[in-house]
């Protein structure tokens, strides 16, 4: 009978409201990063990992998925048991689905939270005629297919994308504009140095080296307010009165289906992790910014980058 008892008892506490939160995670988790080992998304989630282990005592694996450009990742990710063991790293991904490459949706993931943001900006060469951010649309405008903006990587990504769109919103004819693809902000630089281009877009950190040497100028971010660490390159606010926050974010996302309550645990780990000195020092040195959503915020940020992507890719004339 007593035997009988304490297996009822059990099985009660096991029913019990908050349960499964106070068992989670009783085992080793995982984070897909859909991007080679070194980049920026697998660097900053490393450093994430780390002070999340802090809280659930618990190591994290990493695992690298960059093949594709990122969609096999994306896929494991939206195709992983929704029950919190496998999470993994959401950035701007709208733009496989303008491009034809996969169909990704907001609906596909269940949103955690966003712990890295950084701006784009436009950037010009040192010895440039264009002092402003100003001047410079009125020249685009004039003369669309008189320059050619370098876009750090390939074009319809995460830098060219907000640079584009704010274009638009001036009245901009962008499509007439010859975008230029590379395989990196370096290989650009080394063209807007040398006259080969006339613009580029980029973030600030990696620019830094050569604004410092004079080499380049920016001639605004898209940040709502001043970049720590940049605090004269004028927000675009500053610079024409027309605020716009635009670039790269970084967020953990599970699959579909997350139970709430371990959502919840993630998200709070998350951000335990982001208010952390260690956490805020090490993004620093590496140069990324922190940036805070919660879940509700992060969801609200993946609606509005699709929609904002398929209007400038449209534009654009890049979706398929």
């Amino acid at each position: 009978m007593l035997a009988r008892f304490t297996a009822m008892a059990v099985l009660a506490g096991l029913l019990l409201p908050g349960a499964a939160q106070a068992a989670f995670p009783d085992r080793p988790l995982t984070i897909i990063v859909p991007a080679a080992a070194g980049g920026g998304g697998d660097t900053t989630t490393r450093i994430l990992a780390r002070e999340i282990e802090k809280t659930f005592g618990q190591p994290i694996t990493i695992v690298n998925q960059g093949q594709g450009g990122g969609v096999v990742g994306l896929t494991s990710i939206r195709s992983a048991k929704p029950d919190g063991y496998t999470v993994g790293l959401l950035f701007p991904y709208a733009g496989y689905k303008a491009m034809g490459q996969a169909d990704f949706a907001a609906t596909d993931f269940t949103p955690i939270a966003n712990f890295n943001g950084d701006s784009s900006a436009l950037l010009v060469g040192g010895k440039s005629a264009f002092k402003d951010l100003a001047s410079a649309l009125a020249a685009l405008k004039a003369e669309p297919a008189r320059y050619r903006i370098h876009c750090s990587g390939g074009c319809g990504s995460v830098w060219d994308i907000p640079v584009a769109g704010l274009m638009l919103d001036q009245g901009i004819a962008v499509n007439r504009i010859a975008w230029i693809p590379g395989q990196g902000a370096a290989t650009g630089f080394t063209e807007l140095v040398s006259g080969g281009v006339d613009f580029q877009t980029a973030s600030l950190p990696e620019a830094a080296a050569l604004m410092n040497g004079g080499r380049l100028r920016p001639l605004a971010v898209l940040s709502p307010t001043p970049v720590p660490g940049f605090e004269s390159v004028p927000t675009t606010a500053q610079a024409i009165g027309t605020p716009v926050d635009g670039g790269t974010w970084r967020a953990i996302g599970g699959p579909a289906g997350m139970p709430d309550d371990i959502r919840a645990r993630w998200e709070d780990a998350i951000r335990k992790a982001v208010d952390s000195p260690s956490f805020r020092a090490a993004m620093a040195k590496a140069n990324f910014g922190v940036k805070w959503l919660d879940s509700k915020g992060l969801a609200d940020l993946m609606s509005q980058h699709e929609a904002d992507t398929e209007r400038v890719m449209k534009a654009l004339g890049y979706v398929k």
